[in-house]
């Protein structure tokens, strides 16, 4: 598996260029909502103490006034939007099951991305299988532009799919262990209960996830148009070689989370409490993000090539 994980960070070595135009797509897309939200941001602190206070740390009567106030995206500003705090909450919707109870607000905004989302995977997933040795900025969005189509359909089928797994799978399960914690007689059996659960509900996630990447995977070597075909051959795949697959899989991500530990322990540890040490906070934070995107990347590259393998052995 390491010789496999090697040969796709070499080639992504070789589309170095891809995770920057996926890190100035998307600081493209944070500078729209971040602009307006500044302004808010600013109203709010006024003349008073609240400037001084916020500079050591997150007041929480500013905080309290700031979310009876606000309206708009501005109310979806919370303590958890800092630092890696966005990571550990997103996991929390999907096991707590609380990804068909978003606001209308975030499903909205989640829908635009989803767009671009589905336009940047296609010409970095199709950018990976068609040109291994490399693309021109010219050829990354020629690659987009062929397969958006049907990566587009694949992600509304993953919506779908994880819609379905929260609302009939999550949701009972998070149901069923709120009952058995009330009716436990020791909080030691609640407490196994729910962690049980959060590993049940965590492997069903992570599978239905590589299912994906592995349906876009073979859409963009096989050039498959029916994205249905696409998941089903994805699923006989991932069913056959359940072990290696997730194995491989579980191996890439435990190096995302190394990542996110990292970052965090950096963040904790550097004071911001003057120009010099929020600079570098920024840079550090930016640097985390091209981090996040190259993992990312390395999905694709790394289970393209474990696939590619996989055929080899099977010929």
């Amino acid at each position: 598996m390491l010789g496999i994980l090697k040969q796709g960070w070499y080639q992504l070595g070789n589309h170095k260029k891809t995770v920057f135009y996926l890190y100035f797509a998307n600081l493209f897309v944070a500078a729209l909502l971040l602009v307006p939200f500044m302004q808010v941001f600013e109203d709010s602190l006024g003349p008073g103490l609240y400037r001084e206070k916020l500079v050591g740390q997150l007041d929480y009567d500013w905080y309290t006034l700031f979310t009876d106030r606000v309206t708009g995206f501005a109310s979806t500003f919370t303590p958890w939007v800092l630092g890696a705090g966005p990571f550990a909450r997103n996991w929390e919707v999907l096991l707590d099951g609380e990804l068909t109870r978003l606001p209308w607000l975030i499903v909205s905004l989640g829908a635009l991305y989803i767009l671009l989302n589905s336009f940047l995977l296609a010409a970095a997933v199709g950018s990976l299988a068609l040109d291994p040795k490399g693309t021109s900025f010219r050829e990354f969005f020629r690659n987009g532009g062929m397969f958006f189509g049907r990566f587009l359909r694949l992600t509304v089928l993953a919506v779908l799919a994880f819609w379905f797994v929260g609302s009939w799978i999550v949701e009972p399960l998070s149901d069923l262990g709120e009952k058995l914690t009330n009716a436990a007689v020791t909080d030691r059996g609640a407490f196994y209960w729910d962690v049980a659960r959060y590993w049940i509900v965590l492997v069903i996630f992570l599978f239905l996830n590589m299912l994906f990447d592995y349906a876009k995977i073979k859409t963009a070597l096989e050039d498959r148009t029916s994205v249905v075909v696409a998941f089903f051959s994805a699923l006989k795949f991932c069913t056959t070689s359940f072990f290696s697959s997730f194995g491989f899989y579980l191996l890439i991500t435990v190096m995302g989370l190394a990542w996110v530990v990292l970052y965090t322990g950096i963040e904790w540890l550097l004071p911001q409490q003057s120009w010099l040490t929020i600079l570098l906070a920024i840079i550090v934070q930016q640097l985390y993000m091209v981090g996040r995107l190259t993992v990312k990347l390395l999905f694709y590259s790394g289970q393209m090539q474990f696939y590619l393998k996989s055929q080899e052995l099977t010929l």
